[in-house]
């Protein structure tokens, strides 16, 4: 993909998430295809959308189906927030130094999720920031866990309280360590393996059913 696609969809994103009306997208996502925004203008008023559609006629691929899938669904979970607070949400994820970084991250993290229950866990962690539950910091870690841990190792912290980080099985211990879900202690009162709690309470209370 160039340069100009990527800060087509970056800005596009970052206005639709922004400035749309997300609950059109209250329709079955299973029905969503390429063909059928193209011949019918399903949601094609949304300006993500829309440049979507101007990179897939000039024959350059997003991963076609699978990423149009994955960020209505992201989107879906997202338009639960009120327009108001969607319409702060850019200004406030965005860093004062980088005012394009939003949208490019998104799209990056978007495009690398490997399922569409990953998709619907990010669109919840953005709710969440919109609901000042989370903070920037989190919701860029959490969606950093999200693109990297496997949605088995996510769906096991929903009861991270009444497990014991040292007797978690080796592979998933080393993978919730490389994400900063949990880290190895040694002082007086502790030593060994513990929860990185705050994370593991977003995950465990907020976004894992």
């Amino acid at each position: 993909m160039t340069n100009n696609n990527e800060n087509e969809l970056s800005k596009s994103l970052a206005q639709t998430i922004s400035e749309s009306d997300l609950t059109k997208i209250g329709i079955d996502i299973a029905e969503i295809s390429i063909d059928s925004i193209l011949e019918n203008g399903v949601l094609k008023d949304l300006p993500i959308v829309g440049s979507l559609i101007g990179i897939w006629k000039t024959g350059v691929a997003v991963n076609d189906y699978r990423f149009l899938n994955k960020m209505m669904l992201f989107l879906k979970e997202s338009s639960i927030l009120s327009e108001n607070n969607r319409k702060k949400i850019i200004e406030d994820l965005e860093d004062s130094e980088y005012q394009s970084e939003v949208g490019e991250k998104l799209i990056a993290i978007i495009d690398k999720l490997e399922t569409g229950s990953k998709a619907k866990l990010l669109g919840k962690t953005l709710a969440l920031f919109g609901n000042k539950i989370i903070t920037k910091d989190e919701f860029w870690r959490v969606a950093f866990i999200i693109e990297r841990l496997p949605m088995s190792d996510i769906i096991a912290l929903k009861n991270w309280r009444n497990i014991e980080l040292n007797i978690v099985e080796d592979i998933r211990r080393h993978l919730y360590l490389s994400v900063g879900i949990g880290w190895f202690v040694i002082n007086m009162s502790s030593t060994g393996f513990c929860w990185q709690e705050r994370l593991c309470e977003i995950f465990g209370d907020y976004l894992v059913d």
